[in-house]
């Protein structure tokens, strides 16, 4: 059975706006994953640093003001952003079985949609980003969209990812024509023949 979207729940939740925010978690996720590639990097090391890139990505995007429908609710670690008012939170997870809180569990400042929510309703939602079971695939995003009840109402998934590789190719100056030289004997002045004979001697 396919599940709603989360706009019929909450129409401020639009496709665009949830692709703007999926597109800075993934870019974050890319960033960390082209930067930390010393041997002494692990899985832990990406994985908070990938965290931690998202959650200041997200912050400086509401920062900078150019997202209007973009809020923060909590700005601590545990970070709460909202869509048009509706709080929203993130995780590096997976999908097909969840582990972190920021999908299990309801945040503090997502219980008063909660509290005023009808039977079936979606009022908790978290993106995820998912690796696979291995955590050695490309990621999907998905925006999960829960009950007062914890069930699973409603999903967006974002566009599949496409990581290209893209040749750069250096700008070569134009070539300048340039005439042929020409060349001339060299004239001789009278004084020449006489520093010649001074030298010999």
């Amino acid at each position: 059975m396919d599940l709603r979207k989360p706009s019929d729940f909450q129409p401020v939740l639009s496709d665009d706006r949830l692709a703007v925010v999926a597109a800075w978690l993934m870019e974050e996720w890319a960033a960390t994953e082209d930067d930390l590639v010393r041997e002494t990097d692990s899985p832990y090391t990406r994985g908070t640093t990938c965290f931690g890139r998202q959650r200041a990505r997200i912050l400086n995007e509401y920062l900078g003001g150019r997202h209007p429908w973009l809020g923060i609710e909590n700005s601590a670690n545990d970070l709460v952003f909202s869509i048009g008012g509706v709080p929203c939170r993130f995780s590096n997870d997976s999908l097909a079985a969840p582990r972190k809180r920021a999908v299990l569990e309801a945040h503090r400042f997502q219980l008063p949609l909660i509290e005023d929510s009808q039977p079936g309703e979606a009022v908790r939602f978290c993106f995820v980003v998912d690796r696979g079971v291995e955590e050695e695939s490309e990621p999907r995003i998905e925006l999960l969209g829960f009950t007062a009840g914890d069930e699973l109402v409603c999903r967006w998934r974002s566009a599949a990812p496409v990581r290209t590789l893209i040749a750069v190719r250096a700008e070569l100056p134009q070539p300048v024509e340039v005439a042929r030289p020409v060349v001339v004997a060299k004239r001789r002045n009278a004084g020449d023949d006489e520093a010649a004979a001074s030298a010999g001697t």
